[in-house]
């Protein structure tokens, strides 16, 4: 069951509302309400089939990201710029430069994604884009902002500051009620009443990522009761792109196109000040290199029933959750033979 939620920060956030992060403060809501016992059962039924719970990370609402596939040939993208802006030398700038605007922002409309699902093609996106240049101002004008912060560590025993201890915080600012995206899949209605309660309740109540005992991280959240999962899926797809950060054994060998991006998890929770096993606190994963967001996978193979990554820290116990919660589409055929090679 695919379930839509929409989000509205009401402070600054610190830590990005990323796929994988959101599992971890569910693991600790699971913890802290039903025992070290419970969880541990629930992460045993991931990899035993469907997963019980995925996220995907949180887009600018009614948006996607964009999938990563191929753009248009040098040719192609000169006669559409000559089609769409002109022929003069101003004429190719201005178009070569909406262009590469359009690739930097990296998301697509909701309404664009319904019309193109079933035969997905980047120039015709180009031609939706085209076609709303005017309206781009006002979408720039609720775009987040992030400014830097510096910092000073403070030694707790002597109340003073460390020598050698500043540091950088970022935080992400976003306008007054902007809304936010979040899809989560759920295996049967018992993980879909978990899942609420944990974006409904929860995580309202405590906060979402640093320093939210500061103030930081604060969300309200509610499920969107409107949304039709059909309205995401074609009709007979062959390729699926992932909305999460995701990486699974095994997943060298799916055809795949994709961006890469480095992981550095720490852990939440009691494991942010104290050992999992005693003594001085661990709380930094290993690095994890997965796709972002917007990955293609080839095929229409289940990619919701792999298991959780293991040896990301050095308590064995500690996982990372890199299941992608993906949406199905389809494109050209030639084109599915051409960038995947099969």
């Amino acid at each position: 069951m695919l379930h839509r939620y929409k989000i509205t920060p009401r402070s600054p956030v610190i830590t990005p509302l990323a796929s994988d992060t959101l599992f971890g403060h569910l693991c600790w809501a699971i913890r802290y309400r039903d025992g070290e016992e419970a969880l541990e059962k629930f992460l045993q039924e991931y990899g035993q089939g469907p997963a019980p719970i995925i996220f995907s990370s949180c887009f600018a609402a009614d948006t996607l990201p964009r999938p990563v596939l191929p753009p248009p040939t040098r040719e192609q993208t000169a006669q559409f710029v000559k089609s769409g802006f002109g022929e003069t030398q101003q004429d190719l700038f201005n178009g070569l430069s909406a262009i590469k605007k359009w690739n930097k922002a990296g998301r697509i409309s909701l309404e664009d994604w319904q019309s193109l699902k079933g035969e997905y093609d980047p120039l015709k996106l180009y031609s939706l884009f085209l076609s709303r240049r005017d309206s781009e101002g006002e979408a720039k004008a609720s775009a987040p902002v992030q400014d830097s912060t510096m910092h000073n560590t403070i030694n707790r025993e002597s109340g003073t500051v460390q020598e050698g201890g500043l540091f950088v915080r970022d935080k992400t600012w976003y306008a007054r009620d902007t809304v936010l995206d979040l899809y989560v899949r759920t295996r049967e209605s018992e993980a879909a009443a978990v899942a609420d309660w944990f974006l409904t309740e929860y995580l309202p109540a405590s906060g979402y990522g640093a320093d939210k005992s500061a103030g930081m991280g604060v969300l309200d959240i509610e499920k969107d009761s409107d949304f039709d999962p059909a309205s995401l899926e074609a009709e007979n797809p062959n390729v699926q792109m992932s909305l999460s950060f995701c990486a699974f054994s095994g997943m060298e060998e799916l055809p795949a196109l994709y961006r890469l991006t480095t992981r550095f998890g720490k852990l939440g929770g009691d494991f942010a000040y104290s050992s999992p096993t005693g003594g001085p606190p661990r709380p930094f994963k290993k690095p994890i290199l997965m796709f972002a967001p917007g990955a293609v996978f080839g095929g229409d193979s289940r990619l919701d029933e792999v298991g959780l990554l293991k040896n990301v820290h050095s308590d064995e116990r500690i996982r990372h959750c890199g299941i992608p919660l993906t949406i199905p589409f389809s494109i050209k055929e030639e084109n599915f033979h051409e960038w995947f090679a099969i």
